[in-house]
């Protein structure tokens, strides 16, 4: 994910009834087909409400929240739809480390007579930098507002949980095929593929969603793994967690594969 601050924008949305609003149901789960969102105003107290609410219900939150989705592009794409650039600010990072905290601190308390929106997208959120922001979302700046955009509710603290309204609109994840076939692998096979990932430079989140769709295709197959293949996998997330590049760690595992089995 490239790390950027941009300015972006609003327009006005279709109206959203809040009526629909059910109080309680299921955490994070779909009731009679239809996906729900969470919203929390404490960690023991849950709304939840349609996924398909527009902007409008949460311009009338007037509060800042949590988003917990799959898709930062969809989310990045309907706020640049939603907002007017002069009131808007995106952070996009793929680990919120104490100085972007800084910028953000830093930008909250720039004074403005219009609600301003600080949205904030993160793969990873840096205990430091959340620590950092405690004190600001606690007493926000007059017409400033947080949103932070998360792929897990274990990315932030409890402290800051407990401050927010909490949304869950991840969707069911769809598992892509991984894109080769593991029980056909040979090295030239390996080393063609592995070099196509170092050209097209994918992102981390890429990367994982990779050893998420190889771990299924070995499911599907049948092969059978142990302590030390598993401890294998791990290591390729921990190595993904610190930056590592992607094909860099792929290659050792799809070179076990070759070898008849990890």
């Amino acid at each position: 994910m490239e790390t950027q601050n941009t300015n972006f924008s609003v327009v006005n949305s279709n109206s959203m009834e809040t009526k629909d609003i059910l109080l309680p149901c299921q955490d994070s789960l779909t009731s009679n087909g239809q996906n729900i969102v969470e919203m929390g105003f404490s960690q023991d107290h849950f709304l939840h409400a349609p996924i398909q609410m527009d902007m409008n219900f949460f311009k009338n939150l007037k509060k800042s929240y949590i988003i917990a989705t799959n898709d930062f592009e969809d989310k990045i794409n309907f706020l640049q739809n939603t907002y007017n650039s002069e009131y808007l600010r995106i952070f996009i990072k793929e680990e919120l480390k104490i100085d972007d905290a800084h910028d953000i601190i830093k930008e909250a308390y720039i004074a403005t007579s219009h609600e301003k929106i600080i949205a904030i997208f993160a793969t990873s959120y840096n205990h430091f930098a959340q620590n950092a922001l405690l004190k600001i979302l606690e007493e926000p700046p007059k017409n400033v507002f947080f949103i932070f955009f998360i792929t897990a509710k274990n990315k932030l603290i409890p402290t800051i949980f407990s401050r927010l309204a909490f949304f869950d609109q991840r969707k069911k994840n769809h598992i892509e095929s991984f894109p080769l076939d593991i029980a056909k692998l040979n090295v030239p096979m390996v080393y063609k593929y592995i070099k196509q990932l170092e050209q097209e430079n994918i992102s981390l989140e890429k990367g994982r969603n990779l050893l998420h769709s190889l771990l299924y295709m070995i499911a599907q197959q049948n092969i059978e793994l142990g302590q030390a293949d598993l401890e294998r996998f791990d290591i390729a997330l921990q190595s993904l967690h610190v930056k590592q590049s992607v094909h860099l760690v792929l290659l050792p595992i799809l070179l076990s594969l070759v070898k008849g089995g990890i």
